[in-house]
């Protein structure tokens, strides 16, 4: 339904039926049996369904103009097909629609059957303004087509759940693991704390909601610098499932320290914390031995009969454990699994960096690793032999490392901010073959408009040029020992000559093309600036800084580009010294000196990451850096998943962000005194001074809250999230600021 016009489609397989509804206030009517045919012959082909015969499907397209007649057109069917019938079977209705509930009150028929509901598309409500109907009417033939084969697939899940058809919530892995979760906890003469707000119900040790801090730290490493060599990028899968399966071996290889237990987990006795009656370590140890057997019954589900809802709910369990929708929700379990998590992912990277890799960057997610090869095979070779030795380790039995990209060189600041030629194929790139340079950088966005071009044009070709020299030094070497490869490999010995000579060419290039070329372009900047009235330079400077994070200096248009430009440059540790002698020499052009406080280079956007955003139609999730993410600061919400392209759900991201802000704000009044001389937790509620004679101050200073709000809230201007704006205004107020320091001290 949108804007008035909306269409119901209604499919009878029994029958052999479709009845289409259309409503439109209008008098054009753009769709016939035959257009509706030949739609739904065609989605059934896509989805590799045999489509039916010629005519042996009725279809029946009707026109009114209220929603109230269409309701009422469709009861009418319902009723023709379910009781017109002479063998009665049984029935179900499939459901896919924006609001069920809804659509039930105004159809009475469906009450008489069980109702399934079908996770839908957001998309699909999104009308165009004209030829809407056609495009209506061919999604609706789609998802028709489709509703067989997913009504087959519940009734699997079903049977492999015990679980009543029509039991099933939309977010079905949700619910299959809470259902799992509680009949082991039973099983094992475990209480459930089933809860609907996310917060376990312990029996009144709720009531301490500063215990339950659901929101921890994902580890990020990264290595800013040039790296020409042959770089991969690997994918981390089943980090979660193999940290929960190996925890025993992990937590023996820290002296039974790592979980604050030792053989307590496996014998299932465990203390409760004499001062405070309750520790967040241990109240969850029962919990943990028991969602260890079940995610190896999932497992071995997974594997033997090759499960696709147990590999499913494998691929997931992070996830869950994470939601607050899940109804056995427990911060402090998810909290005992990332700890976990940690310890395996750092033994991970010690175990890259031994076999000879170097780590680029590192998150849960995936591992960027400079291979130390610069023919591509060799490194392909080399990645093989790293992942098959990897995971023959024990500690890393189920997680799994698959290629994604390959980059022939690579020029890395951060996971926002880099470029870098990429492998297209898997094929020796040759010198005739077209060379595309990636070049994402976040922090161009604010640089002024009309320099945005020449920076990614002078970076890319900080990238291309030394590349392009290597290659045909390669490429002359070969020929001089009668190679035959356009790409051919160096050897060992040769290796550090080759890479030395690159440098010094590198070096040759920034204190000659690079210093006569960025020289050239600070002129035509400046030129370019005093042509323009103050007004006009202000906007023009202003008008490539995103209003969201960045604390970028509006100043000199002239001066950001060097700083930028030089920043990036220098991220290639081999020519720092030549790119800060032609920083030295940009600055003293347009008058700046050298270490004074406006040419230093500072990150203008700060970094906010929601993580596990669900989309309801595909079960995709993503972890959104709400200030970096490109398409969310063009507005383009859509699912990164082509076959779905939901719409995020802009009320549950900001919910999320106001639960985030409000437990911020409750941690900084409820956080503890510390000495500014011995930097000891003050002990003592009425003592004025510490033992030491240092008086106290607050943990997290007033600014430093205040600077984190500052995020919160451009988020909410530049996202539009208006009750999350009034939160973090009133929230910012100095008064409350002021208060909660007074409140402390006294």
């Amino acid at each position: 339904i949108s804007e008035g016009r909306a269409i119901y489609v209604g499919y009878f397989p029994a029958s052999k039926a479709i009845t289409v509804v259309v409503v439109n206030p209008y008098q054009n009517k753009d769709l016939s049996p035959t257009f509706l045919e030949r739609q739904f012959h065609d989605a059934c082909q896509a989805l590799s369904i045999e489509p039916p015969l010629r005519n042996d499907i009725n279809f029946k397209v009707d026109y009114v103009a209220h929603v109230k007649d269409a309701e009422t057109m469709m009861q009418r069917a319902i009723n023709g097909h379910s009781h017109g019938r002479e063998n009665h079977v049984p029935m179900v209705a499939v459901i896919e629609c924006p609001n069920v509930q809804l659509v039930k009150l105004g159809i009475r028929a469906l009450d008489d059957f069980p109702c399934l509901s079908v996770p839908y598309n957001a998309r699909d409500s999104q009308y165009q303004i004209l030829g809407w109907q056609q495009v209506a009417a061919k999604i609706g033939m789609q998802r028709c087509a489709a509703s067989v084969q997913w009504l087959n697939k519940r009734i699997n899940l079903s049977r492999y759940a015990h679980v009543p058809l029509g039991n099933f919530e939309l977010d079905w892995l949700i619910f299959t693991a809470d259902v799992f979760f509680s009949r082991a906890l039973h099983d094992n003469q475990q209480v459930l704390w089933i809860s609907d707000d996310g917060l376990p119900d312990l029996g009144g040790i709720n009531g301490e909601q500063n215990c339950f801090i659901d929101e921890v730290h994902q580890p990020v490493l990264t290595y800013p610098g040039a790296y020409r060599n042959i770089t991969v990028e690997l994918k981390i899968h089943h980090l979660a499932v193999n940290a929960l399966l190996k925890y025993n071996l992990v937590n023996e290889m820290e002296g039974g320290t790592l979980l604050g237990f030792g053989h307590e987990l496996d014998s299932g006795t465990f203390s409760m914390n004499d001062q405070n009656g309750f520790d967040e370590s241990t109240s969850c140890v029962q919990a943990f031995r028991v969602l260890k057997q079940l995610i190896q019954r999932c497992l071995a589900d997974a594997v033997t009969s090759g499960n696709v809802y147990a590999d499913a709910i494998l691929e997931h369990l992070y996830r869950w454990l994470c939601s607050p929708k899940s109804k056995l929700h427990d911060p402090a379990l998810h909290q005992l699994l990332h700890k976990v998590m940690q310890k395996v992912f750092a033994l991970l990277l010690a175990e890259f960096r031994k076999l000879g890799a170097t780590i680029v960057f590192a998150n849960f997610s995936k591992i960027i690793i400079d291979t130390g090869k610069y023919d591509l095979s060799r490194a392909k070779a080399y990645c093989d032999s790293l992942l098959r030795t990897i995971q023959s380790r024990d500690l890393f039995e189920w997680i799994e490392l698959v290629p994604l990209q390959f980059w022939c060189s690579l020029l890395f600041m951060d996971q926002y901010n880099y470029g870098g030629i990429p492998v297209k194929s898997d094929e020796a790139m040759n010198a005739e073959s077209q060379i595309c340079i990636i070049s994402s950088w976040n922090i161009a966005k604010y640089l002024p408009k009309n320099i945005q071009d020449p920076f990614h044009f002078f970076v890319s070709q900080f990238i291309y040029i030394p590349w392009n020299y290597a290659q045909k030094q390669a490429a002359i070497k070969a020929s001089l020992q009668n190679g035959d490869s356009c790409t051919p490999s160096i050897n060992v010995g040769a290796a550090e000559a080759f890479e030395s000579e690159i440098m010094e060419y590198i070096k040759g290039q920034i204190s000659s093309y690079f210093t006569h070329a960025l020289l050239g372009m600070v002129h035509d900047i400046g030129l370019h600036m005093k042509g323009m009235s103050r007004s006009e330079n202000s906007r023009n400077i202003s008008s490539g800084l995103p209003q969201l994070m960045g604390n970028a200096h509006r100043g000199d248009a002239a001066l950001e580009f060097i700083k930028y430009v030089c920043a990036v440059l220098a991220l290639d540790q081999s020519v720092q010294h030549e790119v800060w002698v032609l920083r030295k020499n940009l600055l003293k052009y347009v008058g700046v000196r050298e270490f004074a406080p406006e040419a230093e280079f500072h990150d203008p956007c700060h970094s906010f990451v929601l993580p596990n955003v669900i989309f309801s139609y595909c079960n995709d999730h993503r972890d959104l850096d709400l200030c970096h993410d490109s398409d969310l600061l063009t507005e383009e919400w859509l699912s990164a998943v082509p076959e779905c392209g939901q719409p995020y759900d802009r009320e549950v991201m900001e919910n999320a962000l106001l639960q985030i802000v409000r437990q911020r704000e409750r941690l900084y009044h409820l956080q503890d005194l510390v000495c500014v001389r011995c930097h000891q937790v003050k002990a003592a509620h009425l003592a004025e001074h510490c033992v030491c004679g240092g008086s106290f101050r607050c943990k997290e200073d007033a600014s430093e809250f205040h600077e984190k709000m500052h995020v919160f809230l451009n988020i909410a201007s530049r996202q539009k999230f208006q009750l999350l704006q009034e939160c973090t205004s009133w929230i910012r107020t100095e008064d409350r600021l002021n208060l909660a320091v007074k409140l402390f001290k006294g």
